[in-house]
């Protein structure tokens, strides 16, 4: 057996290396640093691309137009509508289909006789002219004439068509959208010279 002195010397050399061995051990494993999650992205999300993609350029086909206003000689719209006993007829074209010139928006000049037998009525209307506008304008190089005739009609129920005089009246029309507005019926037809009438109904 030890003695007490022996035991004594044992534990007093032993624990400081015990101490000593533990201290370097703790000293030795540093604690590690918290990891960062990854974070990854969802299987459907689509990647930005690099760089970014020009925007779709749609053709476009040019016309001859006057500040977006279609202008084409030879070329018309034709528009009838009744409103009680009134019946109203516009035709728009540009100024060459009266046989006029680009300049020639004069209104007082441009409107002597040109309404005069623009249209006639198929059927028992009776119907006399009580009005007639004209607007002359000029949008770049290119200048148009707007043509407004009023009739006062006795019976718009015996109405069957109004012809467009214009084809034989200006040579320099071709073709003309027309279209029909009546409290029972809406027409519409591209009138030539060798269709030159509008149903109305």
């Amino acid at each position: 057996m030890f003695t007490s002195s022996r035991v004594a010397l044992c534990l007093i050399l032993t624990v400081p290396a015990l101490a000593l061995a533990g201290c370097s051990k703790k000293t030795e494993t540093a604690p590690a640093a918290p990891e960062t999650p990854s974070v990854e992205a969802p299987e459907n999300m689509e990647t930005a691309p690099a760089t970014p993609e020009a925007p779709e350029v749609t053709e476009t086909t040019e016309t001859a137009t006057a500040g977006g206003e279609a202008h084409v000689h030879g070329a018309g719209d034709f528009a009838v509508a009744v409103d009680g006993d009134l019946l109203t007829v516009t035709l728009d074209a540009p100024l060459a289909n009266f046989g006029l010139g680009e300049g020639d928006t004069d209104a007082l000049e441009v409107s002597t006789g040109i309404g005069d037998d623009l249209v006639s009525f198929q059927g028992s209307a009776d119907c006399t002219e009580s009005g007639r506008h004209i607007q002359t304008r000029t949008v770049g190089d290119h200048s148009g004439l707007t043509l407004t005739l009023e009739y006062t009609c006795n019976a718009l129920d015996k109405l069957d068509g109004v012809r467009l005089n214009a084809f034989s009246e200006f040579p320099g029309f071709e073709t003309v959208d027309a279209v029909f507005v009546g409290p029972d019926s809406q027409m519409a037809a591209v009138l030539t010279p060798g269709n030159p009438e509008l149903a109305t109904r």
